[in-house]
């Protein structure tokens, strides 16, 4: 069954089409892999699918109702999460204050109620369900850590703390992998596969091929905007266009 479906999909800056025509769409609690060079429209799509952005032309459907042009604070409500290229982090902040924080939208309170502790019975729903997104990414030794102490990884398990505590249904990863090393890449792996058998469908955007290869169920690739091929991971390896739009050349950034 169809979560999300990307129907005619066009975006236009002026003359310059960032998206053109693209039309793909992700089964529930699959990891759909949305890949491509630099510049094919990866992060467009991604503004667009979480309501940064309106599409020009065509229409998102999620879970059968059109979310085309809504805001993206109407979109989060629904269900659907993003994280971002940048770690989006209260860097002097602990690990549990980013978390309960992150709570706001799903408990209908506000960051300031989150902080004070106003609006007791709530808060401590929240702050119940913070530290289970806490566990559930690992990070419970770590909870007291100002952010910016972390290493790379676990701030990177955080970013993922927040936005699961914020209930999501999809959950849009950007690039959640940039600049890892192998160990780090391994263990970020089996927790993103550990977000998807909770239930939670998943977009991911990323460079790193052994995670694309190894985590999607399907890939949409992009390139100038428009959709060069779709289909399993072996299916978009050996198809030649890709290899020689993407996967064979260049560098991948």
């Amino acid at each position: 069954m169809s979560m999300l479906q990307v129907k005619n999909v066009s975006k236009q800056f002026g003359g310059l089409a960032a998206l053109d025509n693209v039309n793909f769409s992700v089964e529930k609690e699959h990891i759909h892999g949305l890949i491509g060079p630099n510049g094919a429209g990866k992060s467009t799509m991604f503004k667009i699918i979480s309501g940064f952005s309106s599409p020009t032309a065509g229409s998102i459907i999620f879970n059968d109702s059109s979310i085309t042009g809504l805001k993206s604070s109407r979109i989060a409500e629904a269900g659907i999460i993003r994280t971002f290229q940048q770690t989006t982090l209260f860097h002097e902040m602990t690990v549990f204050e980013n978390v309960l924080i992150g709570t706001h939208n799903s408990s209908r309170t506000n960051i300031l109620s989150a902080l004070i502790g106003s609006d007791r019975k709530r808060q401590q729903s929240a702050k119940n369900h913070a530290m289970e997104a806490i566990r559930f990414m690992g990070l419970e030794d770590r909870m007291h850590q100002i952010a910016s102490e972390l290493p790379l990884g676990s701030k990177r398990a955080l970013v993922i703390a927040v936005a699961l505590s914020a209930k999501p249904r999809l959950l849009l990863l950007d690039e959640p992998f940039a600049g890892m090393n192998p160990e780090e890449t391994n263990t970020m792996m089996a927790l993103t596969e550990k977000v998807r058998q909770s239930g939670i469908t998943i977009i991911l955007v990323e460079h790193d091929m052994k995670a694309v290869m190894g985590l999607c169920d399907r890939l949409t690739v992009l390139n100038f905007g428009k959709v060069l091929a779709q289909g399993t991971p072996k299916e978009v390896r050996n198809n030649p266009e890709v290899i020689n739009a993407y996967l064979g050349g260049g560098k991948s950034t």
